[in-house]
């Protein structure tokens, strides 16, 4: 892989528009001219080109920028001061068998896209293999991914560029970490990264298995199942035999100690529980003379509480509980006399048939006759209104008539009426005051018989109204109406009320009072009812638990049904439990030991697997640490020759040495073999030249790509030790291409002039002049 650079190719890249370097073949390129004209640019363009990333502006960035801003409007790597151009790096590589060229490339949109101005974000340049060094085609073509820099250059380049091939300005950030972290910084040139994460993973490994056993969760499980185990092996009991299975609850809903299947895991409460329950039931069975007395007395007090509403009721009513149709009958009749009274009180003038027809009394002839008068009596008043009203009507016309026949003949003897002379006016009047008397008489004839008839109806009515008097007086005086009304608002629960009322004649007493409407009376006979009734109880001789009822009521529908278990159940019954408690506490018992055994079997597996695990780590360990050790062997010899010949006047001894330790640091020593790091007894000159003693030992050992990349070492060095190290790089690396930046100019032509002399091929560019180019470069070969 002795690949090299030919020629290096940048546009719009931070201090350049656009600026073409040809390299010419040679093994020393010295990048000359003032700083801040792009020296150190050339060298990130390399880097970016190479790597994907520039880590000394990424390690910046997160020491200098807020980590929360994610967008900017500027994107720093892009220069746009000839316009907004796309951004480019090409570098063209070359050795004795091809060449090939390569490319990193940002388009200008993509530059402007604010989510992608990170000073650490560098997914924007996207590297290309060109068909040629002249080519721009960037087509998803010629896109490779950074792997593809490994295929080229070997395996963790990208990752061992800033150790084996580039320096940067000043000195090795390496140097500047903790002696315990040096070592992993050089993971990957050691070759022991594998491993190293192996490590990690056991460790991983082994806190994790350490947490599941130490797990406190498990634990507590682990100790109640210890627990549970003891206590149920000191209540195991020997074989108890076998009782059949008898159902003796007769409830809907059936308690839980009188079920087949009483344990589906076994329960110490539980157990206890229906120990409890079938205890209590036991201990009432020889109570049964006494709860059948105490059930008949509370049934006598319920049975009064159902029904006091009708112990009032029969208390105000009595014996009269069931004179409601009685007294309807009654109440019926004196409204049908009532209606009689009404019709012989209109009379006979106005009595009509079917008003006579709905008196009672009559014999059949005698009403037919009655019917025959009202007829006889309807005709005359029709005739008698008649003949009154034709009379009244002929004696206002009579009236009428002679009132205008006097006023024009006042004094005429002439009848107005038939035309006979009279003789005399007067003689006239009189004849017609006569004639209408005798009219009169006649129309008043049919009056006297209607007056006969009324008077016979009259006659016959008499004896009716006296038998309706008598009839009304007689039924009034056995009518109530108050208790009437009393019974009517109590219908409803009247036949309940009666059948109490039989049930306590039957039983009790004799209802021989009648209705009262006065509340003390009521209350007092309501008293004495609730009192005959209480008379009925029991006298109580034994003392029954005060959970009796809910002892009975838990089990049993009906009361009957406790009477007729006997002792002899209950004690099978709580053998039953007992067996089956015993049987759910063994199958518990052998369920904890299984689920115990398994714990402690996974605790044994975990702590045995920890300790297998712990044996691979250190054996790990060791490999990493035999290796370690033999790397840094292999460049600790170069080291001391390379750091005695850069740091020559150094009062504590010619040369450095590299100790690893337990194989976990990598510190420099001195001869003196003090504990401290060499670094903290050295001037700023002296780490930079460690430093690059350092950097070209790791190159010389494990460099696989023949290029040297030192950004200005000589402003942190001496001209001793620039002599040095030009001697050290055109010797001991002559077979490297180097490319060197110094601002000194008398320094880079030193450098140039021992390269020369050494037959090695050089060139200078001068930075501050091929600034001012439009295209190509300012150079000096020799």
């Amino acid at each position: 892989m002795n690949w090299q650079i030919s020629k290096i190719e940048v546009s719009s890249f931070k201090a350049f528009k656009q600026v073409l370097l040809d390299l010419h073949n040679s093994s020393l390129l010295t990048l000359d001219g003032p700083n801040g004209f792009g020296k150190t640019s050339i060298f990130d363009a390399i880097e970016l080109l190479l790597t994907g990333q520039i880590k000394r502006i990424g390690n910046l960035f997160s020491k200098v920028m807020t980590k929360n801003k994610k967008n900017y409007e500027d994107n720093l790597f892009w220069n746009t001061r000839s316009g907004k151009k796309d951004l480019m790096i090409k570098i063209e590589f070359f050795n004795k068998e091809r060449r090939f060229t390569l490319a990193r490339y940002a388009s200008s949109q993509t530059l402007t896209e604010k989510a992608l101005n990170r000073a650490d974000s560098f997914s924007q340049f996207s590297l290309y293999e060109l068909p040629d060094f002249s080519s721009t085609d960037f087509s998803p073509e010629n896109l490779r991914g950074n792997e593809y820099i490994e295929e080229l250059f070997g395996e963790n380049f990208r990752e061992n560029f800033c150790f084996l091939n580039y320096l940067e300005q000043g000195q090795n950030q390496l140097l500047l970490t903790r002696v315990d972290d040096r070592k992993d910084a050089l993971g990957n040139l050691f070759n022991i990264t594998d491993i190293a994460k192996e490590i990690d993973n056991c460790k991983a490994v082994e806190r994790s298995l350490n947490r599941f056993t130490k797990d406190d969760t498990r634990r507590s499980q682990e100790n109640e199942l210890l627990a549970e185990c003891e206590s149920l092996r000191a209540m195991a009991q020997a074989d108890l035999g076998s009782v059949e299975y008898k159902k003796l609850s007769t409830v809907d809903q059936q308690p839980g100690w009188d079920k087949e299947n009483l344990f589906p895991t076994y329960s110490t409460e539980i157990f206890d529980l229906y120990r409890e329950s079938t205890r209590k039931l036991q201990e009432l069975l020889p109570l049964k003379d006494a709860v059948r007395i105490r059930y008949q007395n509370e049934g006598i007090e319920t049975y009064i509480q159902q029904n006091l509403a009708s112990l009032r009721s029969l208390a105000q009513f009595g014996s009269d509980t069931k004179k409601l149709s009685t007294l309807d009958n009654t109440k019926k009749e004196l409204s049908q006399l009532t209606n009689a009274k009404a019709i012989l009180q209109r009379g006979s003038t106005v009595i009509t048939l079917a008003e006579a027809q709905a008196l009672s009394g009559w014999e059949a002839e005698r009403l037919k006759w009655f019917g025959e008068l009202i007829s006889a009596r309807n005709d005359l008043q029709q005739r008698n209104q008649a003949n009154a009203s034709v009379a009244a009507e002929l004696a206002r016309l009579k009236a009428k008539l002679l009132e205008e026949h006097g006023k024009l003949h006042p004094n005429d003897s002439t009848c107005p009426l038939c035309g006979a002379d009279w003789k005399l006016h007067q003689a006239m009047l009189d004849a017609v005051e006569d004639r209408s008397q005798k009219i009169a008489n006649t129309l008043s004839a049919d009056g006297k018989v209607l007056v006969d008839v009324t008077t016979r109806m009259n006659n016959e009515l008499a004896p009716i109204a006296a038998h309706v008097q008598s009839l009304e007086t007689t039924l009034s005086s056995g009518y109530n109406e108050a208790l009437h009304l009393a019974l009517e608002s109590e219908k409803v629960r009247l036949d309940s009320i009666s059948q109490l009322a039989e049930q306590l004649e039957a039983n009790v007493t004799t209802i021989n009072y009648q209705y009262s409407a006065n509340a003390e009376i009521i209350e007092a006979r309501l008293r004495e009812l609730i009192a005959l009734i209480r008379a009925k109880k029991t006298v109580e001789t034994e003392v029954l638990p005060d959970d009796w009822k809910q002892i009975v009521d838990s089990a049993f529908k009906v009361i009957e049904d406790f009477y007729i278990i006997e002792q002899e159940d209950l004690t099978d019954k709580i053998l039953y439990i007992t067996i089956k408690a015993n049987e759910a506490r063994n199958n518990k018992l052998q369920k904890s030991l299984e689920s115990l055994h398994k714990i402690q079997r996974e605790n044994d597996a975990a702590k045995r697997a920890s300790e297998n695990v712990k044996k691979l780590r250190d054996t790990l360990e060791n490999v990493e640490r035999t290796y370690a050790d033999h790397t840094i062997s292999e460049i600790e010899l170069i080291f001391h020759i390379y750091s005695g010949r850069l740091i020559q006047n150094y009062q504590r001894g010619l040369g450095l040495f590299i100790e690893s330790g337990d194989g976990k640091q990598l510190r420099f020593l001195t001869a003196e073999k003090s504990e401290h790091d060499a670094i903290l007894s050295m001037s700023s000159g002296q780490v930079s030249a460690l430093s690059l003693a350092f950097f070209l030992s790791l190159n010389k050992v494990y460099a696989r790509v023949p290029i040297i990349l030192i950004d200005d070492p000589s402003q942190s060095l001496d001209e001793v030790n620039v002599a040095s190290l030009t001697d050290l790089l055109r010797c001991e690396l002559k077979h490297r291409q180097l490319i060197v930046s110094s601002h000194e100019e008398d320094i880079s032509s030193y450098m140039r002039y021992r390269f020369t002399k050494a037959g090695l091929r050089t060139r200078s560019l001068n930075m501050q002049r091929l600034h001012g180019a439009r295209k190509g470069d300012i150079s000096t070969d020799t």
